[in-house]
């Protein structure tokens, strides 16, 4: 065999190994994904479970329970949140699409909206109470702290009717869909946020219908009375 061929067979050695090394790069990088993101559900879904909340409040108390747990739970979240964002931005990746100007456009649109409805629920159960805020500040002034509903939903109202107000007319979950929709119109798509839209999805959907069971023992018939008129997740046309 010639120079020429033997440098031929050498090129495509070569370029097979190297798409053999970014497939593995990839399956590497995915599963790591599901490990990160996996880790991330499971300390956030067992801090949040009324399991370790009333342990919570058999250790430190009922007052330092209701006073000090949401703001420490949110924290945490974050701080777990912002370690996963920098291990998923290592990762090894590849593109798959981009959408380019104007649409792409539509798609920030969309992920802005996707932004509006998340804030539009956390305004409707109240924004600082939500964030642990108006519970520490009674804590630290020594007032009646009012413990946290069970589960994250719409307030109920001096009428023992659900509050149908703001996203919550919309969708029973407007938290859950705000955060599905931001991932789904991203402009840019790689393998790796695509497993990460797959596993959001299945943690929205299944978190969801774990949270429809705690209102509802919460709430029991005013918010079956709620279920008929708000749909689950997608917004769709009112019953008449």
């Amino acid at each position: 065999m010639g120079s020429a061929g033997r440098s031929f067979l050498f090129r495509r050695r070569a370029k097979a190994h190297t798409f053999s090394g970014v497939g593995a790069s990839e399956g590497f990088a995915a599963a790591r994904v599901v490990w990160i993101c996996v880790l991330w559900t499971l300390v956030h879904s067992v801090l949040a479970s009324k399991q370790v909340k009333n342990l919570a409040r058999q250790v430190a108390g009922p007052r330092y329970r209701d006073g000090l747990y949401r703001l420490a739970y949110n924290a945490q979240s974050v701080v777990l949140l912002l370690w996963a964002a920098r291990r998923f931005a290592r990762l090894p990746d590849r593109e798959l699409y981009r959408v380019s100007s104007p649409w792409s456009w539509l798609f920030r649109t969309s992920q802005a909206a996707s932004l509006g409805v998340l804030l539009s629920g956390v305004r409707v159960m109240g924004i600082l109470r939500f964030a642990g805020i108006t519970p520490l500040w009674d804590f630290l002034r020594g007032k009646d702290i009012r413990p946290e509903p069970e589960a994250q939903g719409p307030p109920v109202g001096s009428d023992d009717e659900v509050v149908r107000a703001g996203a919550f007319r919309l969708t029973r979950h407007p938290g859950n869909l705000g955060a599905l929709g931001f991932f789904l119109f991203m402009p840019r798509m790689t393998v790796n946020r695509a497993v990460l839209i797959v596993l959001v999805t299945l943690y929205v959907v299944l978190g969801s219908m774990h949270e429809e069971y705690r209102l509802q023992a919460a709430y029991g018939d005013a918010y079956e009375r709620y279920k008929r008129v708000v749909p689950f997740l997608v917004p769709r046309r009112p019953r008449r």
